[in-house]
């Protein structure tokens, strides 16, 4: 199963979001959205993600998991 966010501990910002760089797919990007609390969100394409769990390392907010 590909990473997931838990958007209620995702800060939700792309100026700290570590998991952005850190992909090695470059599945995760940050999508500005005025309907979200924070004014944006961040986003993993599960076409692109690989499993590889970079992300749930990287994650400040331990926002990411890998869902088995």
């Amino acid at each position: 199963m590909p990473a997931v966010i838990n958007k209620r501990k995702c800060a939700a910002q792309e100026n700290i979001c570590l998991p952005i760089t850190t992909c090695p797919s470059e599945a995760i990007a940050y999508v500005a959205d005025d309907n979200e609390p924070l004014g944006g969100r961040i986003i993993i394409d599960i076409t692109l993600c690989d499993d590889c769990g970079v992300c749930v390392d990287a994650c400040c907010g331990q926002a990411i998991e890998i869902k088995a």
